[in-house]
């Protein structure tokens, strides 16, 4: 085995480890980051086919126009970043009974559903209204980018309190979950049931307000011409001009602890043993892998795993990436993301990942950027909820090493998955889309999973909401010294602003511990947001 030292190692090439690595390494220390995956990006991975560019999982992203948070970070590491287009159409909601569509100016959408139900006028104002409220903490996003965890002393104290002050607002709003809970905060507002079928797929009142929110915030981006890989590739590009450097198709194996002290790194590369060392860990990975397979079994409390057992995620998602022999406007797609629901479907039933029940969404990126595909000819994403247990694992077999393999049922199960989807596309909204597709390829939970090795494949992490706050499973400081959790299981919540936030904080935490005058320098600098 080989030996290399480094001032701080990072698990994970998504955005938050990128982001981390490059922050870091401008402040001037040694940084490698490992991926296990050939390619860097994570969720914000993107692939070729034969001419045609694919994202693997971004509907749209937030918090990336000009005063964005996710903005202010990449600025702070250079003017030069690709930058994120402004939707102007967001959401376009179709059911059997009811069409509408979100926009940047939700009073257009207000405006319709008064016309459509005036007996609900003013339900309907007061929505809008809460909605409005929504938009004002979210507009304030920047004064919760810091974490108290990043903190300490009086600092920490009136941070907590600003914070508390600013979502004070809204608290009564995150009461209301669950199939019933969500159901009883919409009828505080409407009592005409075809309204209440407009959010059938959300799990609460909040989700439900918030795209409203964002929409008036104008706070909805399609990524960067090129695609969301575009946005990874920028950030290695910083990494390495700093003297830092991204290590693939490295498997960590090991991480090895001298009395609860964080020492080395070992992971595995063709076949390959190597080890290295460093004063700091940041792992921005999936946590259940950090805790139950990296670190000794001893380091982490027991009552800490069964904490982290019981929390919720997000969802993962069986995708369909299409390559059309037309342009996607030419069969009617729109530069808007698509939702078609089932009306006859109960509300946990849209998520549930049941192919005949579920919602699906629909994305044609080549409206809006036709470098994504050979001339004259579009793609489509198709992207479906989906859980890592359905139909037993998707019909896979778990090896000696907890593995998911693939079996020959596994690829006809995913393929029926598919054509089933194709059918419902078809029935609702394109009749003849299968006669114009070149290729197709379907991922799966268990492909999420063999890329991210996130936790059932989940998107996103942690999910937002009474049960993960009570468990209180979002935490920045791992059981041991000078490790930090760097990833989306750092904070509830989830997409590129929550990725980079908890790379800003451990990049701060770490800093903290070894350079004061940098750890100022980057604390201070969301002061500068306002």
């Amino acid at each position: 085995m080989t030996k290399k030292d480094f001032d701080v190692i990072i698990i994970g090439a998504g955005v938050s480890g990128l982001t981390a690595a490059a922050l870091l390494s401008k402040a001037g220390l040694k940084v490698c980051v490992l991926e296990r995956h050939y390619l860097i990006g994570g969720y914000l991975q993107g692939f070729d086919r034969k001419g045609f560019v694919f994202d693997t999982a971004i509907h749209w992203l937030n918090q990336c126009g000009d005063q964005g948070t996710v903005t202010k970070v990449f600025e702070y590491l250079g003017n030069d970043f690709p930058r994120p287009i402004t939707m102007q159409s967001i959401h376009q909601h179709e059911t059997k009974n009811y069409s509408f569509v979100l926009t940047n100016d939700p009073e257009e959408l207000k405006a319709q559903l008064i016309k459509d139900f005036p007996h609900e006028e003013a339900g309907i104002e007061k929505f809008f209204k809460a909605a409005r409220t929504v938009a004002d903490v979210s507009n304030k996003f920047p004064q919760f980018f810091l974490s108290n965890e990043s903190l300490s002393g009086l600092p920490k104290m009136t941070y907590k309190l600003k914070q508390l002050r600013i979502i004070f607002p809204i608290i009564k709003y995150a009461l209301y979950g669950g199939e019933k809970g969500v159901e009883k905060g919409l009828r505080k507002f409407f009592k005409d049931e075809r309204l209440l079928e407009l959010f059938c797929s959300e799990p609460d009142l909040l989700s439900c307000l918030f795209p409203i929110a964002w929409a008036y915030n104008k706070d909805y981006q399609n990524p960067p011409i090129g695609g969301s890989k575009v946005i990874p590739e920028w950030l290695e590009s910083k990494i390495e001009k700093n003297g830092s450097e991204v290590i693939l198709s490295a498997e960590v194996t090991n991480i090895g602890i001298v009395n609860n002290v964080f020492q080395e790194v070992t992971y595995k590369k063709r076949h390959k043993d190597y080890t290295i060392s460093a004063n700091h860990l940041i792992a921005a990975c999936d946590i259940d892998t950090l805790y139950n397979k990296l670190l000794p079994a001893e380091a982490v409390p027991q009552k800490l795993k069964e904490k982290l057992s019981k929390s919720e995620l997000y969802s993962s998602s069986l995708t369909i990436s299409v390559a059309l022999n037309c342009t996607a406007e030419s069969l009617g797609f729109k530069d808007v993301m698509l939702y078609l629901f089932n009306d006859e479907t109960k509300r946990t039933e849209h998520i549930s990942g049941d192919p005949h029940k579920s919602f699906i969404s629909i994305l044609a990126p080549t409206v809006r950027d036709k470098t994504l595909a050979p001339e004259g000819q579009g793609t489509l994403n198709i992207f479906v909820p989906a859980w890592m247990m359905y139909e037993d694992n998707w019909k896979t077999k778990v090896n000696e090493k907890g593995e998911f393999v693939r079996t020959d049922e596994y690829k006809a199960l995913k393929e029926q998955f598919a054509q089933i989807i194709f059918e419902r596309v078809e029935k609702q909204v394109c009749p003849n889309l299968r006669e114009h597709i070149l290729f197709y390829e379907v991922a799966t939970p268990v492909t999420y999973h063999r890329y991210t090795h996130n936790k059932d494949g989940s998107m996103m992490g942690t999910r937002p909401g009474r049960i993960n706050m009570q468990l209180k499973v979002a935490h920045y400081r791992a059981p041991v010294k000078n490790i930090f959790i760097g990833g989306h299981w750092a904070e509830l919540g989830g997409g590129v602003p929550i990725a980079v936030k908890a790379a800003f904080n451990a990049s701060l935490m770490v800093l903290k511990d070894v350079n004061k005058k940098e750890y100022k320098k980057l604390a201070d600098y969301p002061k500068t947001w306002d």
